[in-house]
């Protein structure tokens, strides 16, 4: 089983969500050599648009996704302002992300308090473990966990 988020899942959940007409939102995208680096939502404001979320996605040399940035946009400043970012690292047993806040005085951002770690515990099978921590210098502990099934491996989803 292999569960990655690879930066052509990323360009399809941007097609679906640009696609749908139901939305409130409306999406436009950077692309770069056939990636999207970053996604913006906007939000119908009157007669124009008014920025909403921002997300920048970094990908590894496997196209996988390393890195997921969000911002808000800032009405005030009128400028995107960092919020948080997922960092994910991958190991031959599975992956993990960590979950990193921005703090606004120190311009940069916080130390992990927060991650999730998957692991793969047997065939379909991956183990979801939720650690915190209470300060940057105290261990991380675990908040709880859960085991995830996938019934479907083997099953095609998708056809060209």
């Amino acid at each position: 089983m292999q569960t990655i988020i690879t930066a052509a899942a990323i360009f399809s959940m941007y097609l679906n969500a640009a696609e749908n007409q139901n939305s409130n939102y409306y999406y436009n995208a950077d692309m770069e050599n056939g990636k999207v680096t970053t996604m913006y939502v906007y939000t119908e404001d009157g007669q124009s648009l008014s920025g909403k979320v921002a997300y920048r996605y970094e990908y590894d040399e496997q196209d996988r996704l390393v890195k997921k940035e969000t911002m808000r946009w800032d009405s005030q400043r009128n400028q995107w302002v960092n919020e948080r970012c997922l960092e994910l690292t991958y190991t031959t047993e599975g992956y993990e992300v960590a979950m990193r806040k921005w703090d606004r005085n120190g311009q940069a951002y916080l130390p992990v308090m927060e991650k999730a770690v998957y692991h793969y515990a047997f065939n379909q099978v991956m183990a979801v473990n939720y650690l915190r921590r209470q300060a940057e210098d105290k261990d991380f502990t675990s908040e709880g966990g859960m085991f995830v099934m996938n019934p479907t491996e083997g099953i095609l989803l998708a056809t060209r």
